[in-house]
């Protein structure tokens, strides 16, 4: 889950978003192991709908997963916030999955994690000092499932630039 193509394509299609009147549409739960354009269009085209109605047009709902926005340290764990939670954060299938961190030495490692309120919480007993948390990096991360409860996946991100 360190080196991935298709995951920084990913974060440069995320930091787009710094961009005035752009939209994203996650579909890290719909795509092809094989293929990075997905075959299913009609959730891709909701998807985009839902952020030009919510976005542009200023209609209620939710227009996105749920999108990093920051973290902090809390001793041996990290504390993710989001944007566009849609009424709260969930895990698809039980735990959630696909989250790694790592320490000073940036080797990242599976890490435990827990849904609290609108937060994910990150944490492992081989990092004593967490410094980064990565979600789902990865070409095909096979069973990322943090959601928010309007049933849209959350975005592949990391907290680190290294």
């Amino acid at each position: 889950q360190i080196a991935s193509t298709w995951a920084v394509v990913r974060e440069g299609q995320l930091q787009s978003l710094q961009e005035p009147n752009t939209g994203l549409a996650v579909t890290i739960d719909i795509g092809d192991a094989i293929d990075i354009h997905p075959r299913n269009k009609q959730d891709v085209g909701h998807r985009l709908a839902q952020w030009a109605l919510a976005r542009t047009y200023g209609k209620t709902g939710v227009c996105s997963g749920p999108l990093y926005r920051d973290c902090v340290i809390e001793g041996s764990r990290m504390r993710l916030f989001f944007d566009h939670t849609g009424g709260g954060l969930t895990a698809r299938g039980g735990e959630l999955k696909t989250f790694v961190i790592a320490g000073a030495d940036r080797r990242f490692v599976p890490a435990a994690a827990r849904i609290e309120g609108d937060t994910v919480v990150v944490e492992s007993s081989a990092v004593a000092e967490p410094q980064a948390v990565r979600y789902a990096w990865a070409d095909n991360p096979d069973g990322c499932n943090l959601y928010n409860r309007a049933g849209l996946p959350a975005s592949p991100f990391r907290t680190d630039a290294w």
